[in-house]
């Protein structure tokens, strides 16, 4: 940080909450460190690069739908800051949340 600089009190407030959320919903992260826990990371990351062997698909998008698609991610950026939140992740993102919501669950409700 460069002097003269000022420090967005309200974005470290939220990413400080996205942390106390994710610890939390995961509270495997906030354990002490041990070999075992390094051995479940590597496991998890292998698994991460192996998802992200995706296949391409070209779609087509009209202008205004566009212009959603970055307003949702410019949202995401402020609400969690840290990941870079390309247009790709965010339409990955609404697509999996869309299908979720279309798929019927287990119980054969929606």
């Amino acid at each position: 940080m460069t002097k003269g600089q000022r420090v967005d009190l309200d974005a470290v407030r939220l990413a400080r909450a996205n942390l106390r959320r994710l610890a939390h919903e995961h509270p495997e992260l906030t354990t002490e460190p041990s070999k075992g826990n390094r051995k479940g990371w590597e496991a998890d990351v292998e698994a991460i690069v192996d998802e992200t062997k995706d296949e391409q698909m070209v779609v087509r998008l009209p202008g205004a739908l566009l212009a959603r698609v970055d307003a949702y991610a410019e949202r995401l950026r402020r609400e969690m800051p840290g990941p870079s939140w390309k247009r790709s992740d965010v339409v990955r993102l609404l697509l999996a949340k869309a299908l979720d919501a279309a798929e019927p669950t287990k119980k054969g409700k929606r």
